[in-house]
C-alpha cells in the first residue's frame, strides 16, 4: 500500500508525511497540513482522522496507554507576550471508546467502535525561560514512555521534564540530559529502556527510567548495561530500536552513503549523489547467571533505497 502527501508535485510546495505506530499496532499518518489517517495493518483498511489542531513539522512521537503524543523536536511559547495563543507544537491523539446501536441484531445491542480527536496540549516549562532559545539549545535529544501515564523529555541545555498524561502537567526531573539519543524502548520482559548511548550513537545500552517520574532526582537514570556496540554505520541520520516482544529487538539504523564522482574506466561515464540504506540487526536480549544482563546481536542485512527515496521511519 502506498500513500503519498496532499498536494501537487512540481509547484514547490514542501509536501511530507510522518508514520507513527500506536500500541495497537496501528499506524497513524498525518501530512503537512495536518491531515491524518488511520491505517489498521491487519484488516488492511484506512480510515480518515480528523485534521490536527495545528500543523507539526521535525516531529517526535510515542504511544502511550491508548493514546499517542506527538511533539515538534524544537518546543516553542504557546502563547506570546500579550497572551495570544500561537500554534501549539504539543497535541494527542486521543482515543476513545464509544457505544452504539448494533445493525447485527445477532450481535448484541451495542456495538463497541473508537473515535479520536487531537487534543492540544502545553510545551514544557523550559520555553518560558528568560532568554529562551529553541534552536538548539531547547531542541528535544531524548525521549521515551515511562508506564501509561508519564512521558520523559531531554532537552539540549534545559535539563529533563516529566509530563504526566492524566493531569497534563509537566515537571522538571532533572537537570541533567537523558543518556541516550532519540527514543528510548521499553522491554517490558526486563522491565527497562533500550536505546542508542548518547556518547556513542554505535552503541546500545539500557537505562532504568522508573524513578525517574516519581521525584526530581539529582543524577541521571541509572545503567542497567554498559552498551553493545558494533552499530555503527556511514552517516547514519535516523535510528530506531523496534520491541519485537520475547525480549527480541529490532535495530535500525538509516544512513547515506556518499557517492562522490568517479570516472567509471571501462566506460567513462561519472557517476555521482547519495545512495540511501537501511541496515536491520536482530538483538535478543536475556538474562544470565546471577540475574545479569546479555544483549546478543544476530544477523544484520542491509537495505537500499536508491537515490531518490530517503526513509525515516521504521514501524
Amino acid at each position: 500500500m502506498t500513500f503519498r502527501p496532499s498536494g501537487t508535485p512540481g509547484t514547490g510546495t514542501v509536501m511530507w508525511m510522518d508514520f507513527m505506530r500506536r500500541n495497537d499496532d496501528k499506524i497513524v499518518t498525518v501530512d503537512q497540513t495536518g491531515r491524518a489517517i488511520l491505517y489498521d495493518p491487519v484488516t488492511h483498511t484506512v480510515r480518515a482522522l480528523p485534521t490536527m489542531v495545528t500543523p507539526k513539522s521535525w516531529n517526535l512521537s510515542l504511544a502511550v496507554g491508548d493514546d499517542l503524543y506527538v511533539m515538534e523536536t524544537i518546543p516553542w511559547p504557546d502563547k506570546d507576550g500579550s497572551g495570544k495563543c500561537r500554534r501549539s507544537v504539543i497535541e494527542a491523539l486521543i482515543h476513545c471508546e464509544e457505544r452504539r446501536p448494533n445493525p447485527n441484531p445477532n450481535g448484541g445491542i451495542w456495538k463497541e467502535g473508537d473515535d479520536c480527536f487531537w487534543r492540544p496540549l502545553p510545551p514544557p516549562p523550559c520555553v518560558h525561560a528568560a532568554g529562551y532559545r529553541g534552536l538548539g539549545a531547547g531542541e528535544i535529544c531524548g525521549y521515551a514512555a515511562v508506564g501509561n501515564s508519564h512521558i520523559l523529555v531531554s532537552t539540549m541545555s534545559y535539563g529533563t521534564y516529566s509530563f504526566d498524561t492524566a493531569s497534563s502537567a509537566w515537571r522538571k526531573a532533572g537537570d541533567w540530559k537523558l543518556p541516550f539519543l532519540g527514543r528510548a524502548e521499553y522491554v517490558p520482559e526486563h522491565g527497562i529502556w533500550f536505546g542508542f548511548s548518547a556518547v556513542d550513537d554505535g552503541v546500545l545500552g539500557a537505562w532504568d527510567l522508573s524513578s525517574t517520574v516519581k521525584q526530581q532526582q539529582q543524577q541521571p537514570p541509572l545503567v542497567v548495561h554498559s552498551g553493545c556496540d558494533g552499530f555503527t554505520v556511514p552517516e547514519a541520520h535516523v535510528s530506531h530500536v523496534i520491541h519485537l516482544g520475547a525480549g527480541k529487538l529490532c535495530i535500525a539504523k538509516l544512513f547515506m552513503v556518499d557517492r562522490r564522482e568517479t570516472l567509471s574506466k571501462s566506460c567513462s561515464v561519472s557517476e555521482g549523489g547519495d545512495k540511501n540504506f537501511t541496515m536491520l540487526t536482530g538483538v535478543e536480549v536475556v538474562r544470565g547467571c546471577s540475574d545479569k544482563l546479555h544483549i546478543i546481536k544476530h544477523k544484520s542485512c542491509r537495505y537500499s533505497f536508491g537515490e531518490h527515496d530517503t526513509p525515516v521511519s521504521v514501524l
